[in-house]
């Protein structure tokens, strides 16, 4: 907390700000099942069957990504922001986007932004474990972090809605636009990805040295 003795419109916004936090983790398990289920009922009750639940992890994947602008904001204003409510809120988004993203490569996803799902998963473990020894982040590796995860939500956004728009027959050049987004919204997050791998990468380095130094 920014003070020693929270108002109570501090502590109201700071269980307001946990509680979208949690959300955003509850909805994760359940956009990748719908995805898994949308996928399964294609072979069994058709596109239109498939189509719905698409639209349903679409339109619960859009609630979570607009909770994590939400409670950050609400944080900020009311002066609640808290290194705990920092590393949880960065910790929903990872498991947010990892667990729509395994889905997306089991069902939807083409060999090349397999791929680049591949790298976004993968780097997130490897950071999960350089960030151990950091302690923090300096503002270049906590912006370009926050471009990829914003790439990568509007990726996977536009993914899901070409699935729909496939489903239920919408016009190619609709379908066509959103597959470009979806691609480059993706491929861009996996750049930023190892963008920011390698200044945490750097990072690390330094901090070893300095120790051994000192």
């Amino acid at each position: 907390m920014t003070t020693s003795t929270p108002t109570p419109d501090q502590r109201d916004a700071a269980r307001l700000v946990m509680g979208l936090t949690i959300a955003r983790f509850a909805a994760a398990p359940v956009v990748a099942g719908l995805i898994l289920w949308g996928h399964g009922v294609a072979f069994t009750q058709g596109p239109s069957a498939m189509g719905a639940l698409y639209a349903a992890a679409l339109a619960l994947f859009v609630l979570a990504a607009l909770t994590d602008w939400a409670d950050g904001a609400i944080a900020r204003r009311a002066g609640v922001t808290s290194k705990l409510g920092a590393a949880l809120d960065h910790a929903a988004d990872k498991v947010l986007t990892s667990l729509t993203l395994i889905a997306l490569v089991y069902t939807l996803l083409p060999l090349p932004l397999v791929i680049a799902a591949l790298i976004l998963i993968g780097r997130d473990f490897a950071v999960a474990g350089l960030r151990e020894g950091l302690g923090g982040t300096g503002p270049a590796v906590a912006f370009a972090g926050k471009l990829k995860a914003a790439a990568a939500m509007i990726g996977v956004i536009a993914i899901l809605a070409e699935a729909v728009a496939g489903s239920f027959g919408w016009p190619s050049a609709v379908i066509r636009v959103l597959s470009l987004v979806g691609s480059a919204g993706l491929w861009a997050a996996a750049a930023l990805a190892l963008f920011s791998a390698a200044l945490y990468l750097q990072a690390a380095l330094k901090t070893k040295a300095d120790k051994d130094q000192g």
